[in-house]
């Protein structure tokens, strides 16, 4: 099975994921931790996920992710710094 399948078991639902960190809210580093978190609960598969490093930390704030499979393909998805440091993720549209 691969993260293709994600599309169709996330649809494009925003997952959220809150910051529980000592250092401060690192937005990226969430985002990360979610992805993976996600794809590994929902499909049961390790993956790759890398983020861009967000602009600031202002809510709204967008920037990009990509998950990579077991057969080197890659998924886009988009990040968005919600309140409460709250960071929401979805696939992106191709």
């Amino acid at each position: 099975m691969s993260i293709a399948r994600i599309a169709s078991v996330l649809g494009l639902m925003a997952l959220g994921v809150m910051a529980c960190s000592e250092e401060g809210f690192d937005p990226r580093s969430v985002a990360e931790q979610g992805i993976r978190d996600q794809i590994m609960i929902e499909l049961d598969l390790e993956s790759e996920v890398v983020c861009t490093e967000p602009a600031d930390t202002a809510v709204g704030t967008t920037f990009t992710c990509e998950a990579t499979d077991a057969d080197g393909k890659v998924y886009r998805f988009v990040a968005e710094i919600l309140p409460d440091e709250i960071v929401g993720t979805r696939l992106a549209r191709v």
